[in-house]
């Protein structure tokens, strides 16, 4: 991005500043470091930004527009703010997991990861597959490691029952 004043995409230096502020929830870096923001202007009293999230159904959408409408609004001169909010295309995402140093490899395959993944399937419903899920969880509990299960029923969780837990699920899906 270049910072040019006649580039509908460059960052006006007092917003860029502003926005430096903004840390993404969920990478917990800034959303200018980012490379979320992919313009900033000042139209005279108004702040226009145009922030990029990493995907269109992003679950902290409002929590990040909500802290650049903040950010903007306590840089001096600016009483209104217009947030557009776009996605980033593939290749800025790419780009992206490049600066974090995501490896497009399975660490579950590499040899020295502790971590193991089992999973309890078939075709049938009502042949047990939680049952056998709970017990094999609570083996391995009683041998000392530590055990996490998902529940990805599409049609009700039968875990939580079954492990005496009465809070309800966490839905991940809508």
């Amino acid at each position: 991005m270049t910072d040019s004043p006649n580039d509908p995409h460059a960052l006006d230096p007092q917003l860029r500043t502003a926005l430096d502020k903004v840390i993404d929830p969920e990478l917990r870096r800034p959303i200018t470091e980012l490379g979320m923001v992919q313009s900033a202007q000042l139209d005279g009293n108004t702040a226009r930004v145009t922030i990029l999230l990493t995907v269109s159904g992003c679950p902290m959408r409002g929590t990040i527009e909500t802290d650049v409408t903040e950010a903007l609004s306590a840089v001096d001169g600016v009483t209104d703010v217009s947030v557009e909010v776009g996605v980033m295309t593939p290749a800025q995402r790419e780009e992206l997991q490049e600066k974090l140093g995501h490896r497009k490899s399975n660490p579950f395959a590499d040899p020295h990861n502790l971590t193991r993944v089992h999973a309890v399937t078939s075709g049938k419903g009502g042949v047990g597959k939680s049952s056998v899920t709970v017990n094999i969880a609570a083996a391995l509990a009683a041998m000392g490691r530590t055990v996490g299960i998902v529940d990805a029923d599409i049609h009700g969780f039968s875990v939580p029952g079954l492990l005496g837990i009465t809070q309800p699920p966490t839905r991940v899906a809508t």
